[in-house]
């Protein structure tokens, strides 16, 4: 017996279950570069899986370095099909020009092999580079708030300080000089020796 108060269940595509969109926004409210849009992830996921077909009749095609030039395919589809996965364009990226060195066969239809490639990059790294521009403008504009704010902040802790040193001073000065005029005491003068006694020539050798 079903419950009518139960949400119902919601049923996921084999597309969202093999690529579950992933957050755009980061944990500071902002768009983050390195993550990429459902459209991102499909295209990534299909040139993965087209890269390991690629791969494996690249090195068929070979005479020598068969092994290696499967191997770098391999690793180069595993890489874009786990970045396509996460979401993350900077694995994508890598992933991308790594599958197009192992494709180099030196055919006639190297270029246009690779040309998707090199186009599904492009793509994506300018879709990265948008979002880093807009990033950046951003936090330009939120450092010059800051410093505005801080210059205010400043300005009025300046006034306020020159408010209370003007106080101080006004509570500090000395107080005001009398008028009144006291002319200064004159220093006595010590008594004049006493005179000496005439001396007596009244006396004849």
């Amino acid at each position: 017996m079903s419950d009518d108060g139960a949400a119902p269940t919601q049923r996921l595509s084999v597309v969202d279950r093999l690529l579950p969109p992933v957050e755009q926004v980061g944990d500071d409210g902002h768009p983050k570069a390195s993550r990429m849009a459902p459209r991102e992830q499909l295209v990534a996921a299909g040139l993965g899986v087209a890269n390991i077909a690629i791969t494996v009749g690249t090195a068929s095609a070979l005479e020598r370095g068969q092994a290696l030039v499967l191997l770098g395919g391999l690793l180069a589809s595993a890489l874009t099909l786990v970045g396509a996965r996460v979401g993350n364009r900077i694995l994508v990226l890598v992933g991308l020009f790594a599958a197009t060195l192992t494709q180099n066969s030196g055919g006639p239809l190297f270029l246009f092999v690779v040309l998707p490639y090199y186009a599904a990059a492009i793509w994506i790294f300018l879709r990265y580079n948008r979002v880093v521009k807009e990033q950046g403008a951003l936090r330009r504009k939120q450092r010059a708030e800051q410093r505005t704010a801080g210059g205010a902040r400043t300005d009025r802790t300046s006034a306020k300080g020159g408010a209370k040193n003007a106080k101080k001073t006004t509570a500090k000065a000395a107080p005001p000089k009398s008028k009144r005029y006291t002319p200064p005491k004159a220093r006595r003068k010590p008594p004049p020796p006493p005179p000496k006694p005439p001396r007596d020539r009244s006396i004849v050798d």
